[in-house]
């Protein structure tokens, strides 16, 4: 694409850099906690004898997720027949077994270091339909005599629950509602995004694990929930018990809100330009968490929040695409410019396969590609707004990370009273290599 006639800002405005305070709760003994939880869903191991157990395998970049499935399978290992591990991430493995078992392998969970077989098959079952909601089932999972659901629990980028919740509905979002209705509904998921115009897909989600919970097809022990906190650290595991669904629900909603208080955010609600670094699968469901930037995965108007809770945004600029992401760049539609070097990274057919199946094709859209990180923030720059003060802009690692952050001095001045963002580093121009792409290393540390 030739873009040398296009109008660029030659003199980049100073950034400063930023710290953010959120509250930092941490499990101080993963491995333990998850002995713990444990043992209260199975304070009988009798229970156990004699059963193949599944434990569900979420697509997220759930940084314990290793060491949370690790022990898991240590602690049922000696009182059951077999341990399986189920992947179970709905459309994001590019819709293949083995691109399942390529995304349990990026998280660290391979049978050799898990201790278990790993089942990716991509077969599902029709056990039921609720008005018009379809509830499909992974056969691996019904294979098995009991399954746990593994997943972390956490707002969900697609989710818009009304203020007012329908009624029997808890606003579940990511969890274990989700994996189980989402996750081992494999390629099938695409009958829960189906009802996104309707009920929508919270609702959806619920009413399909409500029934497989209920039902005799499959029996859930319970779940197992991993919390974080805004530094992407675990901020406590969660054991959750089936003795009635509604308290399923109701312990995973509680979990639900300590999630959303942890979350990172941007200290500024508007914004003429954002530059992120990280985009992925890994870093969010929709690459950037669209709850954090203030757009809908299923349209926005530039520099309109999503909800007046939210950021206003006019223009992002995507860096990079994580090696986590294996290609899937779903969500490179929420940015206006991408450099070659995310471009290059993108696998269009697995990055249209998750974005059809979650009814968001527009998050497949190609922004325009610029050479690099230079060349994007003087073109996004030229088009953008900018106030008297100068341009409200601030760059990020990813929107899972934002401890650290850079802001221009309209930016900061825009930051409200007792806001737990200080600056550390007083503003000075932005630092490029050789090939015009930040030194993310100087701001951030070791990079992805």
């Amino acid at each position: 694409m030739k873009l040398e006639l296009c109008p660029r800002v030659t003199d980049l405005p100073p950034f400063a850099v930023v710290d953010q305070e959120f509250d930092r709760p941490r499990e101080a003994d993963v491995p333990a906690a998850v002995v713990r939880e444990l043992a209260r869903l199975f304070s009988d191991r009798q229970a156990l004898a004699g059963k193949v157990v599944g434990l569900t395998m979420p697509s997220r970049g759930i940084r314990d997720i290793q060491a949370v499935v690790r022990t898991a399978v240590a602690f049922l290992k000696p009182h059951c027949r077999e341990v399986r591990i189920l992947t179970a991430m709905g459309t994001h493995g590019g819709g293949t077994a083995e691109g399942e078992l390529e995304m349990a392998a990026s998280r660290g969970v391979t049978d050799a270091e898990v201790g278990a077989r790993i089942f990716s098959s991509m077969a599902t079952r029709h056990i039921a339909t609720v008005g018009d909601v379809e509830v499909h089932v992974s056969e691996d999972a019904l294979a098995c005599d009991l399954v746990v659901l593994v997943n972390r629990i956490k707002e969900h980028t697609d989710i818009d629950w009304p203020t007012l919740l329908p009624e029997g509905c808890y606003g579940l979002e990511s969890g274990f509602a989700k994996i189980l209705a989402l996750g081992l509904s494999k390629m099938r998921a695409i009958e829960m995004h189906k009802h996104i115009p309707g009920i929508g897909l919270g609702a959806a989600i619920e009413i399909s694990a409500r029934r497989t919970l209920g039902g005799t097809e499959l029996r859930i022990a319970g779940g197992l929930g991993v919390v974080e906190n805004g530094f992407d650290e675990t901020a406590e595991i969660v054991g959750a018990p089936v003795d009635t669904v509604d308290r399923f629900f109701a312990i995973e909603a509680a979990a639900l809100e300590r999630s959303k208080a942890r979350m990172p955010s941007l200290p500024v609600m508007d914004l003429d330009l954002l530059y992120c670094a990280y985009l992925g699968k890994d870093k969010s469901g929709q690459g950037m968490h669209t709850k954090t930037i203030g757009r809908s995965p299923y349209g926005y108007v530039q520099g309109r929040a999503w909800k007046s809770s939210m950021p206003r945004i006019h223009t992002i600029i995507g860096g990079r695409l994580t090696e986590g992401s294996h290609g899937n760049a779903i969500g490179v539609g929420l940015c206006q410019f991408i450099t070659r070097r995310f471009d290059e990274a993108v696998d269009w057919e697995r990055t249209a396969v998750n974005c059809l199946s979650a009814l968001t094709p527009n998050q497949a859209m190609r922004p325009i590609v610029c050479e690099n990180d230079l060349d994007a923030l003087r073109l996004a720059l030229a088009v953008c707004p900018s106030g008297p003060r100068g341009v409200r802009a601030a760059l990020i690692h990813s929107t899972l990370e934002m401890t650290r952050l850079l802001l221009t001095p309209a930016a900061i001045a825009d930051l409200p009273g007792g806001s737990r963002a200080r600056v550390v580093a007083a503003p000075e121009p932005l630092r490029f290599d050789a090939g015009g792409y930040l030194e993310l290393d100087r701001y951030w540390g070791d990079s992805d």
